[in-house]
């Protein structure tokens, strides 16, 4: 007596019993893995990193505080120091060469550092100690004059206000409901601040 052969079904493109699944166990490009926010898991991910906390967002601008705008004050109190009562024209405006060189310092000065340095390497000595970082929100690469430029002249602007609006600006990424803790000078610059530690 014979044995009928096993019926013949259409060809599945399931793997047999035993056989390893393709991809199973291998590791995948971080950019073909979905961002856990969209798979459904935890806070939002960009492709980049983690977006960095809030907490280590200000401590680098603290120490970047401290290591561009003490020195500058200093400066400024010695320039004006040698330069005496001609800074001034007596009701405490200052006139001519001594306006130059204040927005010389405290203009021209923070400008070359934050842009100069986002623009080029995506952190400040600030943001480098803390392990923070700025990139593109796009594509995770750093920013560029462009961005940069941009992400300095909102909180700028805003520090013409009172300095109200400039400490508005750096507040802002707690009051972003996406979850990416973009400030207002992310979203016009396009960017977003990444943990790499």
């Amino acid at each position: 007596m014979t044995t009928p052969p096993p019926p013949q079904g259409p060809p599945s493109d399931q793997p047999q019993y035993g056989q390893q699944q393709p991809g199973y166990g291998q590791d995948q490009p971080l950019d073909s893995m979905p961002p856990a926010a969209e798979a459904g898991y935890g806070p939002p991910v960009h492709a980049a990193g983690q977006y960095a906390d809030m907490g280590k967002r200000f401590l680098a601008r603290l120490i970047d505080f401290v290591i561009i705008f003490i020195p500058l004050l200093i400066l400024y109190f010695v320039l004006f120091a040698i330069a005496g009562s001609d800074a001034e024209d007596g009701t405490g405006v200052l006139t001519g060469g001594a306006a130059i060189v204040y927005w010389l310092i405290f203009v021209a000065g923070p400008l070359a550092y934050e842009v100069g340095l986002i623009a080029s390497r995506g952190a400040t000595i600030g943001k480098q100690i803390v392990g923070v970082k700025v990139v593109r929100e796009a594509d995770g690469q750093v920013p560029g004059g462009g961005p940069a430029f941009l992400r300095w002249l909102i909180p700028f602007a805003g520090s013409l206000v009172c300095g109200i609006g400039q400490l508005l600006v750096y507040v802002s990424p707690f009051f972003d409901n996406t979850g990416r803790r973009q400030g207002w000078h992310d979203k016009v610059a396009k960017t977003v601040v990444i943990a790499t530690r």
